[in-house]
């Protein structure tokens, strides 16, 4: 971005000189108008920018330090690899059977990418894009295990009621946090909840752990700092209304997280004190969400026979159109949800576009996937897509006006939003459970037909 700054700065120079020949004639206050004034000021405070930024990221991905004695909200990291014996440079998962430097996932390691998970996931500024995503995802999550609960407490045994959630392409984390955090599910409804998150990242595990060893010490130290981004800072210099703009800032961990992890730490700690658990033990790990991180890809990872039926809830945010062969996915939520003569619930809640990235083999439309799930064994209890809310991916400036939340200027004359698919859908009961243990070897086959279907030079 610097160094294509500067070329245009040069070029801006020469070409003034050359057009404007009375250039040398101007005072100071109208040479501030040219173009090359501007990009030399522009120029200086982009370094700044990045410098900034650059720092924030290098904090991130250092993960916390070995001396600090706080409590770590991510109980821990585990990482899966594949189980394919092809000793050829096979992919599974997203981008198919294809070439590494055709992965979907280049650049999603990129510290531009941490930056820009980091403003939508942990900001303020992007808290409306997060509502009508991850708000709406836990909302209904919530009705779905507060109706079961009601409707299945004549015949519950005492206690807490424990509930596995997984949450595929988490990023850096907030969609699980939330959930994990949950005072309605955790208090309200007596639910232990046990999250675990999942990324085909490494860079967005460790950044994940960062930024909540950040929250966990703020808290538990009393150390209220807050770290400055720019994430406007990289953005293509297209459609730009005001050049100032790409320079605001935003400030992570927002309040809202923090305020999470107090009342559910606090709620915790009042729990432990009435059933006279003492105070060092009430420093442990018992207080915190039951959180975990998985890095490793979703196909080869959870289509494995050990992971047949182990989730009572699926939670996916902006994930289903990363599928190459949404068959597979559809296929591997089934196969990871408990059968409902073991769960009251096997639930797979949804929110994001349909826009299919470019990894995609097959394109159904919102229509088609709806009779696709329904073949696969799923039943539809929500299923909407609301015409009149445009929800941007990462800061609601992205939809401008759309959305109504450009602020008093617009950030550019281009606005790009979604109108979500929403649905919940429920694991059908056919009274019979289904064995699912041939089923790493079927994907593996479906992986050998994407490899074919694109290109399949080195499927064969």
């Amino acid at each position: 971005m610097i160094q294509s700054l500067e070329v245009e700065l040069e070029l801006c120079i020469k070409t003034e000189k050359c057009l404007l020949r009375d250039i040398s004639q101007l005072d100071n206050c109208n040479n501030s108008l040219l173009l090359s004034e501007k990009y030399r000021s522009k120029s200086n405070i982009m370094k700044q920018c990045f410098d900034t930024n650059y720092q924030v990221v290098q904090q991130l991905l250092l993960g916390p330090s070995p001396a600090d004695n706080t409590s770590n909200l991510l109980q821990n990291i585990q990482f899966a690899t594949s189980t394919s014996d092809n000793s050829q440079d096979l992919m599974l998962g997203n981008g198919g059977v294809t070439n590494t430097n055709q992965k979907e996932i280049d650049g999603y390691d990129t510290a531009q990418q941490v930056i820009h998970h980091t403003s939508r996931d942990w900001t303020s500024g992007s808290k409306s894009c997060r509502e009508a995503t991850n708000g709406w995802i836990v909302n209904a999550l919530v009705e779905n295990i507060s109706t079961t609960i009601i409707s299945s407490s004549s015949s519950s045994t005492a206690g807490r009621r424990e509930l596995r959630v997984l949450v595929p392409g988490a990023g850096l984390g907030r969609l699980a946090y939330d959930i994990a955090t949950s005072t309605k599910l955790h208090d309200h409804y007596g639910v232990d909840v046990h999250v675990e998150a999942n990324d085909s990242s490494l860079t967005m595990a460790y950044a994940t752990q960062s930024v909540l060893e950040i929250i966990s010490s703020q808290y538990q130290q009393e150390n209220q700092q807050q770290y400055v981004i720019y994430p406007f800072i990289s953005d293509p210099t297209r459609n730009e209304v005001d050049s100032k703009k790409r320079f605001e800032y935003e400030m992570f961990p927002d309040d809202d997280a923090l305020d999470a992890y107090q009342s559910y730490y606090r709620s915790s700690t009042d729990k432990h004190i009435n059933n006279h658990i003492t105070n060092e033990d009430a420093k442990t790990n018992t207080l915190l969400p039951n959180l975990s991180y998985t890095v490793g890809d979703f196909v080869s990872t959870y289509s494995q026979s050990t992971k047949q039926s182990q989730y009572d809830v699926i939670a996916t945010s902006f994930f289903l159109d990363t599928a190459t062969n949404i068959y597979e996915y559809i296929m591997i939520m089934k196969h990871l949800l408990k059968q409902k003569q073991s769960s009251t619930t096997s639930l797979w809640i949804n929110c994001g576009p349909v826009q299919w990235h470019p990894c995609a083999l097959l394109h159904p439309t919102v229509d088609e996937l709806y009779d696709m799930l329904v073949v696969c064994g799923f039943e539809l209890i929500s299923w909407e897509i609301n015409n009149n809310e445009v929800v941007a991916y990462r800061h609601p400036d992205d939809c401008g006006s759309i959305c109504g939340e450009g602020g008093d200027k617009a950030r550019y004359t281009r606005a790009e939003g979604y109108c979500p698919l929403r649905f919940v859908a429920r694991l059908v009961d056919d009274g019979e459970e289904e064995d699912d243990d041939d089923l790493p070897l079927r994907i593996e086959y479906c992986e050998y037909l994407n490899g074919v279907a694109n290109g399949g030079g080195s499927s064969s």
